[in-house]
């Protein structure tokens, strides 16, 4: 079996070629292409490549030809994490050449800039099966002006009219976490997230447009393997935070997600965003003051029964990251690996907990309160 590859990038009518990238640009471990597959036949791939139409969607184009015979099915898989592939199966077409589309389906739009790992799997009129090579590209704007840097850890974009010093900043608070990932962890993630930052949030509107700007100023999702975030003027050391507090912040929401197997819509908002805040190196105020300040005066939500939850702003956030840092206290560092695990294994928070510590969750939120300087009777409710 032969492989010939003759891979061209070019326009396709007023549609261009997206850039592709060195399989390093995506992984920390290359993620190796199949060997010793095509079965008989000698195959031709004249052109693989992905057109970015953003902000409504993208192109597969294939050519490719065996000596085994016309090719009967043609499949192309794409993801644009480690987190589910999707599959796509093309229209036949003798001369060999084909065009996988894929438009956003109403309200699961994605972000520009997304990595997208992808390839071809291919079969001719003889059984000859061919995986193709794997190739990544990125979800490119080209409507304007960005810049990008690439670390072992992230691919930084952030619009152009932002500081030149973002993608530096950024790529340095990842590098200073990673022993803290390995030890909250064991590991690193494989693949490198897209980290998007957007100068306002018009960026945003092309591709969510019934997104609330009020209300919101970023977004990360697994699936993708991404985080968008709007620039912020009203901290000081706007990058400096940008990187050490935003970024880390949701970068933890994307190990939770890998390694703790938490879903997307996961429950107990203090859990797993105070465990995101826990792991920011910077704040814009003093969390475990403002929650210390709460369980003085007898206010403080109990964590029972999910705890605080989004109703109650950042009080979910900030009392979360007191439970974290409290754990970490009491029961030493490996305390969070510890507590990860059992959740990757599928047990409930109050179960992890009490598998991690050996005490059972109402004793530790005492113990946690007492801690605080709170009356550790007195558990108040939610509201």
């Amino acid at each position: 079996m032969l492989v010939v590859l003759a891979v061209m990038w070019t326009s396709i009518g007023s549609r261009v070629i997206a850039k592709t990238y060195d399989p390093t640009h995506r992984y920390a471990t290359v993620v190796p292409s199949p060997t010793n597959n095509g079965g008989k036949a000698t195959w031709n791939i004249k052109t693989m490549s992905f057109v970015s139409q953003y902000p409504k969607g993208f192109d597969f184009v294939l050519d490719a030809t065996s000596t085994g015979g016309p090719i009967a099915l043609a499949t192309v898989v794409w993801r644009h994490s480690t987190i589910d592939p999707q599959f796509e199966f093309v229209k036949v077409d003798p001369s060999g050449q084909f065009i996988a589309h894929w438009v956003p389906p109403t309200g699961h739009n994605i972000p520009q800039w997304v990595g997208v790992d992808f390839w071809w799997k291919l079969t001719d009129s003889a059984g000859n099966v061919l995986e193709t090579p794997h190739g990544y590209a990125e979800y490119a704007d080209n409507t304007r002006k960005w810049k990008r840097m690439l670390s072992e850890d992230v691919v930084v974009h952030w619009e152009a009219s932002l500081p030149d010093d973002i993608g530096k900043e950024v790529i340095a608070a990842m590098r200073d976490q990673r022993a803290t990932y390995l030890r909250d962890w064991g590991r690193l993630m494989d693949y490198k997230p897209q980290i998007v930052i957007y100068a306002s949030g018009k960026p945003w509107l092309e591709w969510q447009p019934d997104v609330d700007l009020k209300t919101v100023d970023g977004e990360t999702n697994p699936q993708w393997g991404t985080t968008v975030q709007i620039y912020r003027t009203d901290v000081p050391q706007p990058t400096h935070f940008l990187a050490y507090a935003i970024v880390l912040h949701e970068m933890e929401h994307l190990y939770q997600a890998v390694f703790g197997k938490l879903g997307l819509y996961p429950t107990a908002l203090w859990f797993y965003e105070g465990d995101a805040t826990y792991l920011q190196r910077v704040q814009d105020y003093d969390y475990l003051q403002a929650v210390k300040d709460l369980a003085a005066k007898g206010k403080l939500p109990t964590l029972q029964d999910e705890g605080p939850g989004i109703d109650q702003g950042r009080l979910a956030y900030d009392e979360g990251y007191a439970f974290w840092k409290w754990l970490e206290t009491r029961f030493g560092g490996d305390a969070h690996r510890k507590v990860w695990e059992f959740i990757a294994n599928g047990q409930p928070i109050g179960t992890a907990l009490e598998l991690a510590t050996s005490k059972n969750f109402t004793d530790l939120e005492s113990e946690f309160r007492k801690w605080l300087g709170s009356d550790a009777a007195l558990f108040v409710s939610k509201v």
